[in-house]
């Protein structure tokens, strides 16, 4: 070991030291110090290296004089004084150099934590897999990528999947099958995480590389695929997947995946305005749902998508929307899954809040609450904005104001252009309460736009009932009509019922609509009768 004083550091140290002024054993330590990382503890290098502990805390001392490291209190932890130079360290080690030292600091690593934590699971996987240990690293990035989502950081999990998927390639054996079930589970992730592109991607993929081995996986795949383009508003092409699913799950006897094909159909059918239909796919979807074995989680879900549909065929079906809602709360509540138990609270507080604006906004806030748990930052912006709304409602503008912009900053980092649309709309009613008219008509006719782009005929149906109901105000007659006709070509009556008076009354003042038009779209009681002879679950 070579010997240089301790003390006053000398001239040239610190992160610009040049490395031939490093001792061999100086150049060794730091080289295992740059592998673990930008921090290390004392007795992980030192296990690693398998040198003695008074020796290597010699070293150390010489290397913080040195300005290269710097101590933490306590003595155990350690960590470069510059990134930089950590990072000119690790780039002068060769590749088989660097492979020795990851697994080395692995093997360490495995025997200190028994049972790891997250963050150990992390750094087990990373030296692992750039060790080339492909079996011991698919064992812990595999493990990482599950406590990671358990602790909702999505991102975290795609990336160590992406580990997993290429030490699938490494291992014996024909892996095709998993590595097609590894591309789901990232599909699914960076679907949930909004990434439409890349999901659908993976789907595509994983349908390429199971192709017809699996059914029961390929019908999966077809169906996560079709939601993908259920999204991005590509409604035949999820139809005709869909319909490719059933066909599989049906020859293979699986009744809860033909159940999930029903109700992707039935969110299509509410998404194209076509809630009877809606209706009608839940119901299959039930039926073969309580065929099989009872999943809470799918007949949960089912639940929301019959309250979305009844909520949309006027005020004499309300009750049964709030039932459904209502029992898809008790269905999710034991699954743990935040999300849709999030989504289900977030409907019911939508429906309640008509009739009961403040029992509404305690129940958005249940979903608010669900939504953070689960780490769902455009499920918060939904229920912010469904707040504001009814904060609007009972004059509470400024609150409502306050949640509405709110929503606009936590948009502004998500690709959410269809949230942006819900802010536009809530902004339009804001400003034309305040009586703030030219930046009112700005918001609706933003919302009117967007709303067009996402195919969304009863929002751009209500967005432009509210322009033309601005512009009737501040007497643009021919303004106001124009708004008015696309709220009529939309059939604004049929998808948005609770607006059908104001509608016909806004009709009258621009002489346009006769006084005594009904409703199309009212539901009698003989209708009323055969969508709910089936009570909620």
């Amino acid at each position: 070991m070579a010997a240089r004083p301790t003390g006053v550091p000398p001239p040239g140290g610190g992160p610009n030291l040049p490395f031939e002024s490093l001792t061999p054993e100086e150049h060794r330590i730091l080289a295992y110090a740059s592998a673990i990382g930008s921090e290390f503890d004392f007795a992980l290098l030192l296990g690693a290296m398998g040198v003695s502990e008074e020796a290597l805390a010699e070293e150390l001392e010489r290397l913080v004089h040195l300005r290269v490291l710097t101590e933490r209190a306590g003595g155990e932890r350690f960590a470069f004084t510059e990134e930089e130079f950590r990072a000119r360290i690790y780039r002068s080690l060769t590749e088989s150099r660097l492979r020795v030292l990851h697994r080395k600091i692995g093997e360490v690593l495995e025997r200190m934590y028994p049972e790891p934590t997250l963050p150990v699971l992390a750094e087990l996987g990373r030296h692992y897999f750039l060790g080339k240990v492909p079996a011991k690293s698919y064992e812990f990035n595999r493990r990482a990528a599950e406590a990671a989502k358990t602790a909702g950081e999505f991102q975290l999990a795609a990336h160590h999947l992406e580990r997993v998927l290429l030490d699938l390639s490494s291992l014996p054996g024909d892996r095709h099958v998993e590595q097609a079930e590894v591309e789901e589970e990232l599909g699914g992730l960076e679907y949930h995480l909004g990434d439409y592109d890349h999901a659908e991607t993976r789907f595509r993929e994983a349908l390429d590389r199971i192709g017809a081995a699996a059914p029961g996986i390929r019908a999966r795949l077809l169906i996560a695929r079709a939601e993908v383009l259920r999204e991005r508003l590509d409604f035949d092409t999820a139809i005709a997947l869909a319909a490719e699913a059933r066909r599989l799950f049906e020859s293979v006897g699986n009744r809860q995946g033909a159940a999930g094909v029903h109700h992707l159909i039935a969110r299509i059918d509410f998404r194209r305005g076509a809630y009877r239909d809606s209706v009608e796919q839940c119901m299959q979807a039930l039926d073969l749902a309580r065929g099989a074995t009872e999943d809470p989680l799918l007949i949960g879900s089912i639940a929301i998508e019959l309250g979305n549909a009844f909520s949309e065929l006027g005020p004499e079906v309300r009750d049964v929307a709030i039932a459904w809602y209502e029992r898809a709360v008790d269905l999710l509540r034991p699954t743990g899954d935040l999300a849709e138990l999030a989504r289900a609270y977030l409907n019911l507080g939508v429906d309640v809040g008509e009739a009961r604006p403040q029992d509404g906004i305690e129940i958005l806030e249940k979903a608010q609450q669900a939504y953070e748990r689960a780490r769902d930052a455009r499920g918060v912006a939904r229920a912010l904005v469904a707040t504001a709304e009814l904060r609007l409602s009972i004059g509470q503008i400024d609150e409502a104001e306050r949640d509405n912009e709110h929503v606009g900053h936590i948009l502004e980092h998500l690709a959410d252009e269809l949230g942006r649309a819900w802010v536009e709309a809530n902004r339009g009613l804001i400003a034309e309460r305040r009586g703030l008219w030219e930046e009112a008509e700005r918001a609706f006719e933003r919302d009117v736009e967007l709303c067009r782009k996402f195919q969304l005929p009863g929002d751009e149906a209500e967005g432009a009932f509210y322009l033309a109901r601005l512009r009737y105000k501040t007497r643009d007659l021919d303004g106001a009509r124009q708004a008015f006709a696309i709220a009529t070509d939309l059939d604004i009556v049929n998808l948005r019922p609770h607006l059908a008076e104001p509608y016909l009354e806004l009709g009258q003042q621009l002489g346009i609509v006769p006084a005594a038009s009904p409703p199309a779209s009212s539901v009698g009681p003989a209708d009323t009768a055969s969508m709910s002879d089936k009570p909620p679950l």
